[in-house]
C-alpha cells in the first residue's frame, strides 16, 4: 500500500517545514508524474510506496487515512498515519490529531497554491502527494518520515521530507540530541564522516561543516539515519542525501536509547 501525507506548512513549494520501507506503487496519478520527472525523482516517488513492518515487538498498530481534493487544475491526495493500540487513549487521540492536522494544512495549502498559480504550460493537471514511511514501531518508539510531492509544470516537481520520533509514553516528539542523550558529543562522530562521504560524492557542492543543532533524522534498524534537504549539498539527481549511524557508534556500550527511565 502506498502511503503519502503532507507536512504541514512549507515556505518553497507549498508551506514551510521541513518517507524507507518498500510497498506496491498501486497509484496512476503518481506513475503519470513519474513519466514526466527525471530519474531521482522516480526515485525520490519510490520512497513513498511503503508498508507497515510486521513484528512481534509492535507498540501500535498503524493504518492509512487518506485526504483528496481534485480541482479543474490540480489533483491533490494526502494520506497519513492513524494508530490504535496504545494503551494511552489521551496520547493516542493526541498524536492522531497531529497526523490529521497536518495532512489537512497540506490540502488547504495545495489549493491555495493552485488558486494562486497560472495554469499548466504543458496543459498537465497540478499534482500534490504526500505520504508518510513507518521506519520505526517498537521499544515504545514510533519514527517515521512524512514526503510531499508537488509537480507545478516545468521539468520536475519538488520534493520535501521531514523526520519525526515520537516517545509513545506521552506523545513527546524527539530531538535527535534527546535520543542520543548518552552522548551529546555525537556530532564529533557525524561530522567528518558525512563529510568524508560527501567529498566523495561527484556534484559535492562543498561547505558542509556540520549537521547542526538540530539535524533531521529518523530510526531505522538498530540506529538512526541523519538526512539533508533536495539542492542542500548535492544536485537534484541524487534525491535526498541519507547517512546512517547505528546506535553502537554514536552511544556508550549497553546505551539503550529507548530506555528514558534513567538518566544516561
Amino acid at each position: 500500500m502506498i502511503k503519502r501525507i503532507g507536512i504541514g506548512v512549507v515556505a518553497a513549494v507549498l508551506f514551510s517545514a521541513g518517507m524507507l520501507v518498500e510497498g506496491n506503487a498501486e497509484e496512476h496519478a503518481l506513475q503519470a508524474a513519474s513519466e514526466r520527472v527525471i530519474p531521482a525523482v522516480q526515485a525520490a516517488s519510490q520512497l513513498m510506496n511503503v508498508s507497515s513492518p510486521a513484528s512481534p515487538n509492535q507498540g501500535v498498530k498503524v493504518e492509512t487515512r487518506t485526504m483528496e481534493k481534485s480541482l479543474p487544475g490540480a489533483s491533490i491526495k494526502a494520506e497519513y498515519p492513524h494508530i490504535s493500540g496504545l494503551k494511552n487513549k489521551s496520547v493516542q487521540r493526541k498524536l492522531n490529531s497531529f497526523f490529521k492536522a497536518r495532512a489537512e494544512a497540506f490540502v488547504g495549502k495545495s489549493v491555495q497554491e493552485t488558486k494562486q498559480s497560472q495554469p499548466s504550460p504543458s496543459g498537465h493537471k497540478y499534482e500534490f502527494l504526500g505520504g508518510y514511511n513507518l521506519t520505526y514501531n517498537k521499544n515504545g518508539i514510533l519514527s517515521l518520515y512524512e514526503q510531499t510531492y508537488a509537480y507545478t509544470g516545468g521539468a520536475h516537481g519538488n520534493s520535501l521530507r521531514e523526520g519525526m520520533t515520537f516517545r509513545l509514553q506521552d506523545g513527546k516528539l524527539l530531538t535527535l540530541d534527546e535520543l542520543l542523550r548518552a552522548n551529546p558529543d555525537y556530532r564529533q562522530i557525524v561530522d567528518p564522516a558525512i563529510a568524508q562521504q560527501l567529498q566523495q560524492t561527484p556534484g559535492y557542492f562543498g561547505n558542509f561543516k556540520t549537521v547542526g543543532p538540530n539535524p533531521s533524522y529518523y530510526v531505522k534498524d538498530e540506529g538512526i539515519v541523519i538526512f539533508f534537504p533536495l539542492y542542500e549539498y548535492l544536485p537534484y539527481v541524487n534525491g535526498f542525501p541519507e547517512f546512517y549511524f547505528p546506535f553502537s557508534q554514536l552511544l556508550p556500550a549497553g546505551t539503550n536509547p529507548f530506555d528514558f527511565t534513567r538518566r544516561n
